[in-house]
């Protein structure tokens, strides 16, 4: 199953999600599971505890094909990663190609940069599943919105969009009401897992750990845990392929 996890608004929980959930795949024995980062931030590399400069091999040799093997990532087992690259995937132009990648794992997660880019656009075509989270207010609702004008304009398939609350807060009647609305709207497009507002989800990049090793009692953990299972049962707003990638 390969996942893309993109969205063009920046500070939506990409990184978080892309971390998290991976880990959560790999507990729960989802089989291997690698994590790709995209952006040329690297904020994925090192929130992961990895050396963010310097790797011997990158995302750049992974789409070009050149050999090398990915990291195992600190304190996970059965997770691995990708490192970034500072060199933006704009400068590979369109073309990339996406047969194969990752075929020896079970899951691929790649967190996509805010940038969009024809690299960006051929990822999101060889995805099995390509994953928006977003926080539900009206700024998340613009990003949304960018993003499907986008998708729409490289002539991309919706039908394998899904959404993902993030940063909720049921405290919030905007972040209720927007919920709504998007179940709505979306269907089973829009997962009813939400990823509530946590501060050890924000912690735990900083510490170079998932939130599984930093707070595995706290409600991000339970909430990724949740999110996981629903992508392994293949149930409501995820249709997973028989074939392997």
């Amino acid at each position: 199953m390969r996942v893309m996890i993109c969205n063009q608004k920046g500070g939506v929980g990409k990184t978080t999600t892309a971390a998290n959930l991976g880990a959560a795949l790999a507990r729960a024995g989802a089989g291997r599971v690698l994590l790709v980062d995209l952006d040329p931030q690297m904020h994925l590399t090192a929130g992961l505890g990895l050396p963010a400069e310097g790797a011997d091999w990158t995302v750049a040799d992974w789409l070009a094909g050149r050999p090398g093997e990915p990291l195992p990532v600190p304190g996970e087992t059965g997770l691995w990663l990708v490192p970034g690259a500072a060199e933006p995937l704009a400068a590979l132009g369109a073309g990339v190609p996406t047969e194969g990648l990752g075929a020896s794992f079970d899951w691929v997660l790649m967190d996509a940069p805010p940038t969009w880019s024809e690299a960006i656009a051929d990822l999101m075509r060889g995805s099995d599943l390509v994953i928006c989270p977003l926080e539900p207010d009206f700024l998340g609702l613009q990003g949304l919105n960018r993003l499907l004008r986008t998708m729409q304009g490289a002539g991309l398939d919706w039908s394998r969009l899904r959404l993902l609350a993030t940063r909720v807060s049921d405290r919030l009647a905007v972040h209720r009401e927007v919920r709504a609305r998007l179940a709505e709207r979306f269907g089973e497009s829009f997962l009813p897992v939400a990823i509530r507002s946590s501060v050890k989800l924000a912690e735990a990049p900083g510490r170079g750990r998932t939130i599984f090793t930093h707070a595995p009692a706290s409600t991000g953990a339970a909430d990724h845990a949740e999110l996981a299972r629903l992508l392994m049962r293949g149930g409501r707003g995820a249709r997973r392929k028989g074939t392997r990638t």
